[in-house]
């Protein structure tokens, strides 16, 4: 399964990813600072799948209930993660369930283990909440439809 093939899903599919169902519940449309548009699927769990088609990039995330500190290095369930990634943006349109708010403006910083583990922290500056995420990267062949 491609990218352009997730980005064609309609609310309440399933895709299998890692062999897992991720039933696709909602999304958003980020527009980033330098207008790159972010995709964020949500699960009827606590998933978040984060679609970069720009950089062909796709992040699997749980949303995690500890809350972190940012800092140059993050420390969850005894594993150090070091600051890689930082981008704010603004939520261009909704579409089914989720937990952020069209119009709001995120900020998320991304970690990352020496086993490539993943954390994002997505901070909504509108109302200074901030959701933790742990993941990893996700390759299509990771991907397939059910």
């Amino acid at each position: 399964m491609t990218i352009k093939d997730l980005l064609r899903l309609e609310l309440g599919e399933t895709v299998s990813v890692f062999n897992k169902p991720f039933l696709y519940n909602g999304k958003a449309r980020i527009t980033l600072d330098n207008e790159t548009k972010l995709y964020w699927y949500f699960d009827d769990e606590d998933g978040m799948l984060a679609i970069a088609p720009e950089e062909e990039e796709l992040l699997l995330f749980t949303q995690i209930d500890e809350e972190l500190e940012p800092d140059e290095v993050v420390l969850f369930q005894n594993k150090e993660y070091e600051f890689t990634y930082e981008d704010a943006g603004v939520v261009a349109e909704t579409d089914g369930e989720t937990i952020i708010e069209e119009g709001d403006r995120y900020l998320f910083s991304d970690y990352q283990s020496a086993d490539g583990e993943l954390i994002r922290l997505v901070s909504n500056e509108n109302t200074g909440e901030t959701i933790g995420y742990v993941g990893r990267i996700v390759s299509e062949d990771d991907l397939t439809e059910l």
